[in-house]
């Protein structure tokens, strides 16, 4: 493919140092691709129903977006430290294409390009200006773009409806028939090629999109817990704590004093 065009139409870059998060556990599933490093302690990575792989220290995971990703937290023996960074980025090719739906990316960054990584990594965290910063951001795409292979299957058209419905309409009360429905597919139908394609129901998705929105307000606004939940479309919030303990292995009081300190 002769791309002629790049945009990066979403990101954000953010950090994590940590005593308490040995062994915890993370199910989620993101909007947008993930570049994650483990600078201390490591990462137990697995995509959908895939094989376990571990980053080591240093080592960086890729996680293309709304695919399940079940993380496990592995502090640094001596210290018992964890530290992480990480991005989250969406990338259009030539005004048309997301990147991670078009091409296949490793889930463990090779060796050789995992320092490329680092440094660009490092140039990022300590950037003085937007400038630089994107100017590291694009150096990330480079990167991505030289491990990236063309995939045989295309993402079906009406499954990237289905993602956009649900991000349109996260905040309403919505069913899978609803989900369903707006892309012309009954139900049952619309069920099977969803989880074939993302790994996990449209119900399961839709709470972990719900769930990984209140994650990042949690860290980034004051907001109570009840106030997000709300914004975020799970009313109950006695629901809301029940499936985000489930997902992330804490409360989320619990997780907004480690990821806001």
């Amino acid at each position: 493919m002769d791309i002629k065009c790049i945009d990066i139409e979403y990101v954000s870059k953010d950090c994590m140092n940590s005593l308490l998060m040995d062994k915890i556990r993370h199910i989620k599933a993101l909007p947008y691709l993930s570049v994650v490093q483990s600078v201390e302690g490591s990462y137990d990575i697995r995509l959908g129903d895939g094989k376990t792989y571990s980053t080591g220290k240093r080592g960086f995971f890729i996680a293309p977006s709304n695919i399940r990703q079940t993380i496990t937290h592995n502090a640094d023996r001596s210290s018992g430290r964890m530290v992480c960074r990480w991005v989250f980025i969406k990338i259009r090719l030539d005004n048309l294409y997301i990147m991670d739906d078009i091409y296949d990316l490793p889930v463990i960054l090779p060796e050789n390009y995992s320092r490329e990584m680092d440094t660009a990594f490092e140039k990022l965290f300590s950037a003085e200006n937007i400038f630089e910063e994107y100017a590291c951001y694009y150096e990330i795409v480079r990167i991505l773009s030289s491990v990236a292979l063309k995939k045989k299957d295309k993402v079906p058209s009406y499954i990237d409806a289905a993602l956009s419905y649900i991000k349109g309409n996260y905040e309403k009360k919505i069913t899978v028939g609803d989900i369903a429905q707006s892309v012309n597919l009954s139900e049952s139908h619309f069920f099977s090629v969803f989880k074939k394609q993302t790994g996990v129901s449209p119900m399961a998705y839709l709470n972990g999109y719900r769930l990984s929105l209140a994650a990042e307000l949690m860290i980034k606004t004051s907001k109570t817990i009840s106030e997000i939940s709300d914004l975020t479309g799970i009313r109950d919030s006695v629901y809301f704590n029940k499936l985000f303990r489930k997902a992330y292995q804490m409360s989320p009081s619990e997780y907004r004093k480690i990821f806001k300190a």
